[in-house]
């Protein structure tokens, strides 16, 4: 449950969820100094144990004097728990304005302005998110990543709208308001009214396949959500070989993660025919899980099925998670 709040006041609070990624802040950081909208303060939640994300932003925000707010779980609490940590700090200060943002992204200088006006505009809209484009390598190329997502609440079947198009492909096809089912928990703005009535992030899920369970609320409480061309950012995250806890990670979460939203709305038929289908494409996932990562990542996608099967929540017993 939200605590209650104080009286609303115009401006944004930036949720940035922290553990042991202090390499991504510098250009996170530049991004949001060059900002055309200024009017936000960032709460900032270490999931790390001791406080190195921390003190590292502390010495940059002596360059960019940032009005940040720090929250200091004490433990791993995860991106839905950190997220709603800070969530529920920034409504009860009354921010009208709640942007969840991965700290691995780089935002255009008009990207807050542009969701903002957004929400301005659309007093049905609950939630808004840029154009994301791929980053790292990629970041010259004008590749798409994503421009919000269509969605089967009940079959749990999403695809991303432009996914891996040229930008300049593109042009003329992607609408400046694109109305989706479901946007990418990684940038996404929410009115704080509307957190109010869907609630926040479902902890059960702890990262990643979380943001269907809170669109879908988005929607039973009747508001919409919308993707905005004007704001834009690049995402920077790495993948590769040299990565591989990362991909262990994700695969695990997204596919217990899929059980445990199938368990909650008692999607039971879904979760069968879900099964079945996740089988019947297994040897093709193996060929691809080797080839981008090793074949222990098919294991964890398999241990991640299972206890998502079983129905187990929260934060994964994976031993390099801690």
């Amino acid at each position: 449950m939200l605590k209650e709040m104080a009286d609303v006041i115009e401006g944004v609070a930036v949720i940035l969820v922290m553990y042991r990624q202090k390499h991504n802040l510098e250009l996170l950081y530049d991004s949001l100094y060059a900002q055309s909208y200024q009017n936000f303060r960032i709460y900032f939640v270490d999931n790390n144990p001791d406080d190195d994300d921390i003190n590292f932003s502390k010495i940059l925000n002596e360059k960019y004097a940032f009005t940040i707010e720090y929250i200091r779980p004490g433990y791993n609490s995860g991106f839905a728990a950190g997220n709603n940590a800070g969530a529920e700090r920034a409504i009860k200060d009354g921010y009208e304005f709640i942007f969840f943002l991965n700290n691995d992204n780089e935002l255009d200088k008009s990207c807050i302005q542009e969701l903002v006006s957004a929400l301005k505009s659309e007093p049905d809209a609950g939630a808004v998110s840029p154009l994301i484009m791929y980053g790292g390598d990629k970041r010259n190329e004008n590749v798409i990543q994503e421009f919000g997502e269509k969605c089967d609440f009940d079959k749990y079947k999403i695809i991303k709208n432009f996914e891996l198009m040229n930008l300049s492909d593109a042009e003329g096809k992607i609408q400046s308001k694109l109305s989706c089912d479901l946007l990418s928990g990684g940038a996404v703005m929410f009115r704080q009214t509307a957190l109010k009535k869907t609630g926040l992030w479902d902890e059960r899920y702890f990262a990643y396949g979380d943001e269907i369970d809170i669109f879908r609320r988005l929607r039973d409480n009747g508001f919409t959500a919308l993707a905005i061309a004007g704001a834009k950012l690049y995402h920077h995250h790495k993948w590769g070989k040299d990565n591989k806890q990362s991909y262990y990670f994700e695969y695990y979460l997204i596919e217990r993660n899929k059980f445990l939203y199938f368990h909650k709305f008692g999607l039971y038929s879904a979760m069968f025919f879900m099964f079945i289908l996740d089988t019947l494409k297994f040897p093709g996932r193996l060929m691809w899980f080797i080839k981008v990562c090793d074949f222990k990542l098919a294991i964890y996608y398999l241990r991640g099925g299972l206890a998502g099967l079983l129905n187990r929540k929260g934060k994964p017993g994976l031993g390099f998670i801690n």
